[in-house]
C-alpha cells in the first residue's frame, strides 16, 4: 500500500547521521506549497546542531511559503492569519473600519493568541481567551473582538488551513453579572439651559473669562446648538459643506412651507498615516436628510451669508498654509474637556449632543420608530427588513424647535 503523502507545508521525520568525523547531517523530506515534496538537509559540528538548524529552516520554509503563495496551512500562527485578514479588509472595506480592527488585534487578540498555531486554535482555547477578557471588559466590547477573531479564523478555512471556524462554536456573549453598562445620557432641560448661559456670557473672573473666549472662539456655542438641533455624529456634522445644505426647502405637501433640510452624506474620521480623511457614512443609513429646527437655520443663515466656496466645510477652520480647511474632531473635543467642568458636566461628550436629540424625539409619539431611526441614521431596526427607508419626517424640526428654542 502507497505510503500518504505528508500535507501541504509540513515535514516528514527528521534523520540526523554523522557523514565523516565532526560533521552531522540532518535530513527530511518536505512537502512545499506547490504540493511537489522536496528533500532538505542541514549541515552542523554536533547532532544538536544539525537537528536545530534542519528545524530552523524548516520553519522559515513555511513561513516563507505561505507568504509567497499567500495560503495558510495548520502550522501558520495565529499572526499570520491576521496580516492576511487585515490585507482583505485595507482592500474591500472603510479606512475606518481598518483602523477599527487593527486597533482590536493589536490591543485585545494578539497578545493573547497571536502566537498559537491555527491548528491550536479550537473552540476550548477560544473560550477560555473571552472568559479572560470577561474579567476586564463589557460584553460590547468582546462582541466586537470575536468579529474581529471570527473574520481572521474565516481566512484559515478559506485557506483549507482548518477545516471550520472555531468561533461559530463559542457560547453567546453576554454581560457578566454585576457589570452594567451605564445607560446613555442626554442633557437634561436645565443642563442645556446652564451650558448655553454659561456659553453666552462673560465671567467677571478672568481665569473662567478666557475660557468662554475659548470656546467662543472655537465656535463652540454655535456648534452645540447644530449638533442639538441636527442629531448628527461629530464627524458627520464637522463633514457638513455649504452646499450640503439648502435653506429654501424642500416641498413635503400642498399647501405646506418647504422645510429646510441638511443631507448628511460623508463623515469625518482621523486615519492613521492618512490624516484626516472624509468619506462615505457608517452604513447606508448614515446618508440621509435632516430637517433643521429654525434657530438651526439661523445659525447656518448667518454663515452663508459670508463669503466662501460652496464646498467649503460649514464649520471651516484655517491650515497651517492658509487654506480652508475641515475642523478636527479632536479639537473640538479639547474644547469642550475644558468648558464642561465649568458648568458641572464633566461627563458630556458631543455623543451626548445626539443622545440628547434622539431623547427629545423618543419623547415625542407623533414620530414612528421608523421614523425616528431614519432620522438618527441607524440602519438596524425592527422594521429594516420590510419597509422602504430614507424619507424626509418634517414634523422633527418642530419637535426640536419647540424643546429648544428657549435656548436660541
Amino acid at each position: 500500500m502507497a505510503r500518504p503523502p505528508l500535507a501541504l507545508g509540513t515535514p516528514g521525520s527528521i534523520k540526523v547521521a554523522e557523514e565523516s568525523a565532526g560533521v552531522w547531517v540532518a535530513r527530511c523530506r518536505f512537502r512545499d506549497h506547490d504540493g511537489v515534496t522536496r528533500r532538505m538537509a542541514k549541515f552542523a559540528g554536533s547532532k544538536t546542531a544539525a537537528r536545530t538548524a534542519l528545524h530552523r529552516a524548516v520553519e522559515q520554509r513555511q513561513r516563507g511559503a505561505t507568504r509567497a503563495a499567500g495560503a495558510l496551512s495548520p502550522t501558520s500562527t495565529f499572526a499570520d492569519a491576521a496580516e492576511i485578514y487585515l490585507d482583505k479588509v485595507k482592500r474591500k472595506r472603510q479606512d475606518t473600519t481598518y483602523v477599527e480592527y487593527k486597533a482590536r488585534l493589536d490591543n485585545y487578540v494578539l497578545p493573547g493568541l497571536g502566537s498559537l498555531r491555527l491548528r491550536e486554535c479550537s473552540p476550548a482555547r477560544l473560550d477560555g481567551f473571552f472568559e479572560q477578557l470577561g474579567l476586564r471588559y463589557t460584553a460590547n466590547t468582546r462582541r466586537n473582538v470575536r468579529t474581529v477573531v471570527s473574520g481572521v479564523m474565516q481566512q484559515a478555512v478559506l485557506h483549507d488551513a482548518l477545516d471550520q471556524n472555531p468561533v461559530r462554536e463559542l457560547d453567546r456573549i453576554e454581560q457578566v453579572r454585576g457589570k452594567r453598562k451605564a445607560s446613555p445620557r442626554g442633557l437634561t432641560l436645565d443642563e442645556r439651559q446652564r451650558l448655553f448661559d454659561w456659553l453666552d456670557s462673560s465671567s467677571p473672573d478672568p481665569a473662567v473669562r478666557r475660557i468662554q473666549e475659548v470656546a467662543r472662539r472655537a465656535e463652540l456655542p454655535e456648534l452645540v446648538r447644530f449638533f442639538l438641533g441636527t442629531g448628527l455624529r461629530i464627524g458627520e456634522g464637522l463633514a457638513v459643506r455649504r452646499l450640503d445644505v439648502n435653506l429654501d426647502g424642500l416641498p413635503v405637501g400642498q399647501g405646506m412651507p418647504p422645510v429646510p433640510v441638511v443631507t448628511v452624506t460623508e463623515n469625518l474620521v482621523w486615519v492613521k498615516g492618512k490624516g484626516l480623511v472624509r468619506h462615505d457614512g457608517k452604513s447606508d443609513a448614515a446618508l440621509r436628510i435632516i430637517p433643521l429646527p429654525s434657530f438651526a437655520v439661523d445659525i447656518i443663515s448667518a454663515r452663508l451669508e459670508l463669503p466662501g466656496d460652496p464646498s467649503w466645510p460649514l464649520f471651516p477652520t484655517t491650515s497651517a498654509s492658509g487654506d480652508i480647511t475641515y475642523r478636527w474632531p479632536a479639537n473640538v473635543r479639547r474644547t469642550l474637556r475644558k468648558v464642561r467642568e465649568q458648568v458641572g458636566l464633566e461627563w458630556m461628550t458631543p455623543h451626548t449632543w445626539r443622545r440628547t436629540y434622539a431623547t427629545i424625539l423618543d419623547d415625542e409619539l407623533t414620530l414612528t420608530d421608523r421614523m425616528k431611526a431614519d432620522l438618527m441614521g441607524h440602519a438596524k431596526f425592527l422594521k429594516n427588513e420590510y419597509v422602504s427607508r430614507g424619507e424626509l419626517h418634517p414634523s422633527a424640526a418642530v419637535v426640536v424647535q419647540s424643546a429648544l428654542s428657549a435656548h436660541r
